[in-house]
């Protein structure tokens, strides 16, 4: 077996050939066929040496066709599932799920060296990283909130349903509950102020991620209004949807970004009674 040297090939978000995920065993249980290894592990980690980082994370995957492509698995909107393109001289969609990823020791891929044929981009590696870190750092929403939007009125489908058509132009959701202040609401009338960002792609087209934004937002906004608005009255019940905004990727400020919350469209309630207090992303 090879001896692993700090200066290794291999990086975070490399793929495997289909030699070494054949004499490794790493075949996707459904799709053996297709099966797509990268890795997983940081870039520091993959050179430390064998004593010190024995082991190397994979995550075994699946290539997809054009038409499996699901808008909210792309840019890491979904913390358990990830769609995602690779460039090179073979161009790859790939869909790679959270559980199932792999440890295996570094005696084992240095035998081997990374796929040549497909590669991520800069802009398709900050997102793997981003997605591997979503799975550990959430955000957290007030339960009794999450009952209402997921449970109750069934409009975290809704937004899911809005987004999904344009996913690779709607890049992330961003929530601002109660202007971050973690408060737990009784009854129908106490009603939780919610503020949504949709934050759209600026390339390939600026232009048609806007207007795909801009598309979704008219329809969260219906669907938020036929629900929970009382138009006799000019009263919201459970949640108050003060604002839908559509924002460019290059508009958000840092300190925006630090203030809101993404939604993440797999996103499931803390489900804990009594409910925890909660930290934010």
């Amino acid at each position: 077996m090879a001896e692993w040297q700090r200066d290794t090939t291999w990086r975070q978000g490399r793929l495997l050939t289909p030699e070494a995920v054949q004499a490794l065993g790493l075949l996707h249980p459904t799709h053996p066929a297709e099966t797509l290894v990268i890795v997983a592990s940081h870039d520091c980690d993959i050179a430390q040496s064998i004593a010190s980082e024995p082991r190397v994370e994979l995550l075994v995957g699946r290539r997809l066709n054009t038409l499996d492509l699901d808008g909210n698995f792309t840019h890491a909107k979904a913390a358990r599932t990830l769609h995602i393109g690779f460039a090179g001289d073979a161009p790859v969609l790939a869909e790679f799920v959270a559980t199932a990823k792999y440890s295996i020791g570094k005696e084992l891929l240095g035998d081997f060296q990374p796929a040549e044929f497909s590669r991520l981009s800069p802009a398709g590696q900050a997102t793997f990283q981003r997605w591997l870190a979503a799975r550990y750092h959430r955000s957290a929403f007030p339960d009794e909130f999450e009952r209402r939007l997921v449970r109750e009125t069934k409009l975290a489908e809704r937004i899911a349903k809005a987004v999904k058509p344009h996913g690779e132009l709607i890049t992330a959701v961003l929530f601002d509950v109660d202007e971050g202040v973690d408060l737990v609401r009784n009854g129908p009338h106490d009603v939780y102020l919610l503020d949504i960002t949709l934050l759209h792609a600026t390339e390939p087209d600026f232009a048609q991620a806007e207007a795909a934004a801009n598309t979704a937002k008219r329809v969260i906004q219906s669907d938020f209004e036929r629900k929970l608005f009382d138009a006799q009255t000019g009263q919201w019940q459970s949640i108050e949807l003060r604002y839908l905004d559509v924002m460019s990727e290059e508009a958000l400020t840092y300190r925006q970004f630090t203030l809101l919350k993404r939604w993440r469209l797999d996103h499931l309630s803390l489900g804990a009674e009594p409910q925890q207090p909660l930290l934010a992303e």
